[in-house]
């Protein structure tokens, strides 16, 4: 369904290709990255790429998901999507 929304809006399939295969290669780089050099790194300096991947979720979200939630489920969407973050993060500090 994303590649068909995406051609939909005109670009080409090399082009759809492409931006999925980044999006495929980047959290794979990024699981390496974090399983090797970043290892043994202190929480404090995990906690930067931490905010930047839960700042990438919440926009993600935002943009693409809760438009279309919103109009099919109304606003208890809203307090849905803020009650799964707060459970998440009670979930995490367990």
């Amino acid at each position: 369904m994303g590649s068909a929304s995406i051609r939909a809006q005109g670009p080409t399939k090399t082009f759809v290709l492409a931006t999925w295969t980044i999006c495929a290669l980047l959290p794979t780089a990024a699981a390496v990255l974090g399983a090797g050099p970043l290892a043994s790194a202190t929480p404090e300096a995990i906690s930067l790429p931490l905010v930047f991947a839960a700042g990438a979720v919440l926009a993600s979200l935002a943009d693409t998901l809760m438009p279309e939630t919103h109009e099919e489920g109304g606003p208890t969407v809203a307090l849905a999507t803020a009650a799964g973050f707060v459970l998440s993060h009670f979930l995490a500090t367990l």
